[in-house]
Formats: C-alpha cells, sequence, structure tokens
C-alpha cells in the first residue's frame, strides 16, 4: 500500500513538472525593428515571429512576461521566465543563461548618432573621449567599448529615450545597433534633429537564443537545439527576418 502512495504522488510530481514544462515564457523588451508592439499594443517584428514558430513546433503555449531588459535579465536569472533573444553572450549572462546552438543570425554593426547641428566630427574612436555617450541601461556592445574607463557613459531605459536625450542636448552622441537606429533615427521626431556620425564598430557576435539555467524546460534543450537547427535548415530564420509573420500550418 505505502508503495502504491509514493508512485502514485511520484506521478503526481511528474504530471505537475510536465505541465509546467508545456509553457515557454518569453522574457519580451522592446528592441525595434526585431521587437516590437503592433498598433494593437501586441508583439510583433522578426525575433518575436521566431521565437513564436519556436514555440509552435516545440508544442508550448508562448506566454509573453513584459520588462525592460534588466528586469528580464533577472527573471531569467531567477528562472521566472525561460527564454529571451536578442541579448549578447557575455561571461556574467552565461552564469545564469545558456545561450542555444545554433545562432539565428550575425551581429551588427554599431553606429553613432549627433545632434544635426553638432559640427564636431567623430570619425575616430578617439573622438569619443571628450564626449557624453549614451548607451541603454543593461546592452553590452563591443569589449573594447563596454570596458574603456576613459568613456563619460550616460544610461536610458531604452533606444528611444536615448534618441530623444541626444536631440534635447542631454548627451553628445548616442551608440547604436546599426538596423535599429536607422529605423528610429528615421521617425518624423528625430529626422530632422539628429544625423549619423561617421564612426562604426564593429560587431561580429552571433547572436543566440537563450535560455535560462533555472528553467523547467533545461531537460528539453537538447530538443529545442534540434528544432532550431530545423529552422535554420528549412529556411525559416532567414526568412522570418526578412519578412513578417508566417501562417500556421
Amino acid at each position: 500500500m505505502k508503495k502504491l502512495i509514493a508512485l502514485l504522488l511520484l506521478c503526481l510530481v511528474c504530471e505537475t513538472a510536465l505541465a509546467e514544462a508545456r509553457e515557454l515564457v518569453f522574457a519580451y523588451n522592446v528592441f525595434e525593428p526585431w521587437k516590437r508592439l503592433d498598433a494593437q499594443g501586441q508583439p510583433a517584428g522578426p525575433y518575436t515571429e521566431i521565437v513564436r514558430e519556436l514555440a509552435r513546433r516545440l508544442d508550448l503555449r508562448l506566454r509573453f512576461l513584459h520588462c525592460p531588459l534588466s528586469r528580464c535579465l533577472a527573471r531569467m536569472q531567477q528562472g521566472r521566465a525561460d527564454l529571451m533573444i536578442g541579448v549578447r553572450q557575455t561571461a556574467e549572462r552565461s552564469q545564469y543563461l545558456d545561450f542555444l546552438e545554433p545562432p539565428f543570425a550575425n551581429g551588427d554593426r554599431l553606429a553613432f548618432y549627433q545632434r544635426r547641428g553638432d559640427p564636431r566630427v567623430i570619425a575616430r574612436y578617439e573622438d569619443l573621449l571628450p564626449l557624453k555617450v549614451g548607451v541603454s541601461e543593461g546592452v553590452s556592445y563591443a569589449a573594447r567599448f563596454d570596458h574603456d574607463a576613459r568613456l563619460r557613459r550616460d544610461a536610458s531605459p531604452g533606444m528611444e529615450s536615448g534618441f530623444r536625450k541626444l536631440a534635447e542636448g542631454r548627451v553628445d552622441v548616442l551608440i547604436v545597433n546599426e538596423s535599429q537606429g536607422a529605423a528610429l533615427a528615421a521617425r518624423p521626431e528625430f529626422a530632422a534633429r539628429v544625423k549619423r556620425a561617421a564612426l562604426t564598430l564593429d560587431d561580429h557576435h552571433p547572436n543566440r537564443l537563450a535560455l535560462a539555467r533555472q528553467s523547467p524546460l533545461q531537460p528539453q534543450k537538447a530538443r529545442i537545439e534540434q528544432t532550431l537547427r530545423g529552422m535554420q535548415a528549412d529556411g525559416t530564420l532567414a526568412r522570418l527576418q526578412q519578412a513578417g509573420p508566417i501562417k500556421p500550418r
């Protein structure tokens, strides 16, 4: 009788763990144009669609956990979220994030913007030293830039607020991902007020999805990576980064 009760309890625990593992909690910070909110306030953009398709192929219910980057990282560290996309791999983050293979994209270049009426030439890295440089809170850029103690940085909650600071003269220059910066700089509120500087930095790091090491989905890591490889092999990863949502099948 005792053995039967123990077996029933074990089955109950297994069923509970399985139920928890059927949900994928996506720590979601807006990162335009790849992760954004559409006109109805719903998550959209290529990176969003990659995770949607991954969850669909894994037969996992997808739940969005909206948070700024620093809070999203904290939720991942605590095991309260399962997956992130679009975060750079660093030694510190690798302690609590498991960066998955294969990469879904290669890195983009880093660009700099300054106010349109600013006559200063920003063409060499050393031109940044006397300036106040706007950055996004919690974002890692390039090792040379991230660890340079000579630079004066001013952090904003996100890229959009960074552009506002630049336009208002609260920072001298803003570092951005090249594609993201171009999309934001073209907005009507910024187009006449900012310009791209000549300086760029190479950003060769591969982009990988990150699975929380404390996630209930950790035992399924091999299956998740196998699914990602399938999405790479059939062209889905490339297609989603060039287009919008795909039709369910």
